[in-house]
């Protein structure tokens, strides 16, 4: 597994591919981030239904992230 590309502009962010738990509404739970999208895709796939794969940003220490 390749690391996460840092988001420059935002110290202590980085971006790829996210796996959500998707609810009624976006942006649903956060459950892991990936360098590739293939590699979400197969962990959504593992997660089962309600699980699907967004691009965007993630802040580990603030559990933050926003769909691009």
């Amino acid at each position: 597994m390749e690391p996460l590309q840092t988001d420059a502009g935002n110290t202590g962010w980085v971006t790829g591919w996210m796996v959500l738990r998707v609810k009624q509404e976006l942006p649903g739970d956060f459950v892991s981030i990936h360098a590739h999208a293939a590699e979400a895709q197969a962990a959504a796939h593992q997660r089962g239904p309600g699980h699907q794969v967004f691009h965007g940003r993630y802040h580990a220490a603030g559990g933050e992230f926003f769909v691009d």
